[in-house]
């Protein structure tokens, strides 16, 4: 089937995995998620309604207009064509401020250096105090959405590419919440936030 969107099939372009649908489900309020699901929609509609969405997306990864997100502004213009680095870079901004959380909770230096998935396994709720949600809801983020956009080039069975752009728009949507819990914890995660 011939298509606009170079990432895929047109008809793969609003499907997502269950994973991504369940954890923004989760993260998300139901009137977040239900604005996640419009942009999403409005992308693949007429170019003024897919730059509305490309617009509210840029809004909502803005604040700090720093590194990573503005690289992440500049990725989302491409939606729905390119998704994997929009992806990648909203990742980077969680790895970034869990290091930082991480660091502040436990006083080791070597926390600045580790993955994320590592970072986020030694912050254990019961003895650091940190939300057992949040640290499991940053669990699946690394595991099945920030590892696989940076090391993982295959695609699920029957998609042609790693990501849709339904599923870029939910992931951003659930990155800035679970920044936004993150900096509410961790005050060296908020300085960190506003230094990059």
């Amino acid at each position: 089937m011939a298509t606009p969107f170079r990432t895929g099939r047109k008809a793969e372009v609003l499907w997502a995995l269950p994973f991504v649908v369940d954890l923004a489900k989760e993260v998300l309020s139901e009137q977040e998620y239900m604005a996640a699901e419009k942009t999403a929609i409005d992308l693949v509609r007429s170019n003024q309604l897919r730059d509305e969405a490309v617009g509210r997306l840029k809004a909502l990864v803005a604040p700090p207009p720093t590194r990573p997100l503005a690289d992440a502004q500049d990725a989302i213009v491409e939606l729905p064509r390119w998704t994997r680095d929009p992806v990648r870079l909203l990742g980077e901004y969680i790895d970034l401020l869990v290091r930082a959380w991480s660091f502040e909770a436990t006083g080791d230096a070597a926390a600045q250096e580790r993955s994320l998935g590592t970072n986020v396994r030694r912050m254990e709720p019961k003895k650091l105090g940190a939300p057992e949600d949040l640290i499991d809801q940053l669990k699946r983020y690394s595991s099945f959405l920030y590892s696989p956009g940076k090391h993982d080039f295959t695609a699920a069975k029957g998609q042609a590419h790693r990501f849709t752009a339904r599923e870029v728009v939910l992931i951003a949507f659930v990155t800035m919440k679970l920044a936004e819990r993150i900096k509410e914890i961790s005050s060296a995660a908020r300085l960190q936030s506003l230094l990059m």
